[in-house]
């Protein structure tokens, strides 16, 4: 399991496109979006697709988005042998 929390912030106006934007990359989840700050709460998973660092690396490339950091990030092994690695 690999996860990431990050802090996204964005153009101004420009929120709820990158919100939805981002929502369409494979393991990318959209928790909380602050039109004020013009700020995202994501987290970022690992999937059978892709790695989570190379969706946090997409994250800065999305147009709109001013930075995004990193704030959290957790890895354990896979113990569920039913589950494919990543």
């Amino acid at each position: 399991m690999n996860i990431c929390g990050v802090l996204v912030t964005c153009e101004p106006g420009k929120t709820q496109e990158v919100s939805e934007a981002i929502t369409a990359l494979p393991g990318v989840e959209v928790h909380i979006t602050n039109e004020e700050t013009r700020q995202l709460i994501v987290t970022v998973e690992d999937t059978d697709e892709t790695f989570a660092d190379q969706q946090v690396v997409e994250l800065h490339r999305t147009p709109g988005v001013v930075s995004a950091a990193l704030t959290y990030h957790q890895f354990e092994p896979n113990t569920d042998p039913d589950l494919k690695a990543a």
